[in-house]
């Protein structure tokens, strides 16, 4: 059975053993990696990003307190969203547009391609998306947070968060029907 990712952290807090904090960034890697990615647009800056986060886990040791509203992973969310501010306020970073390499998976070639394909295309209609549209989608369809851990997330109200993913799917939705594609589930 998979160990709860605020029992890692407290353990790593307390015993300091690497394990922990390693398995928490296995965990966590792809789903903050394209929350930053929001944030940057540069694959290399939200990884730099991302392992800045984890070092300041590792480095400070910031305190997670279950009692608090939102998850373990809405709150690390937000260390990497106060993280990624900082560092484009200092000029370290810089926002851009996304790239669009999009790795396949293990389908068969021509579902593979396909499924390239309409990554693709979602791609560059979320490019289009305001960053708050794309980061809010990201955190729900990608990442499964619920509507009160996008809050912790992204430090807004709830009903921001609703209004948010409101105009989020609607822009979503315009831009991939401007791209063609009418059949999108949302």
């Amino acid at each position: 059975m998979r160990e709860p990712d605020e029992l890692l952290y407290s353990r790593y807090v307390a015993r300091e053993d690497a394990a922990d904090l390693e398995a928490l960034l296995v965990r966590h890697r792809e789903g903050l990696f394209l929350f930053l990615l929001g944030f940057v647009g540069s694959p290399e800056d939200a990884e730099e990003l991302l392992m800045d986060t984890f070092a300041r886990l590792a480095v400070d040791k910031p305190r997670f307190d279950p009692r608090r509203p939102g998850s373990f992973k809405s709150w690390l969310y937000a260390i990497g969203r106060n993280n990624a501010r900082m560092q484009i306020r200092r000029g370290r970073v810089r926002t851009a547009p996304l790239h669009e390499g999009i790795p396949a998976g293990g389908d068969l070639p021509e579902v593979a391609l396909l499924k390239d394909e309409r990554n693709r295309a979602l791609y560059r209609a979320m490019e289009a998306l305001k960053g708050e549209y794309r980061q809010a989608l990201t955190l729900l369809y990608l990442e499964g947070l619920s509507h009160d851990e996008i809050a912790a997330a992204m430090g807004l109200r709830k009903t921001q968060v609703y209004e948010l993913l409101k105009r989020g799917k609607a822009a979503l939705k315009k831009a991939l029907e401007g791209m063609g594609i009418n059949d999108a589930q949302y």
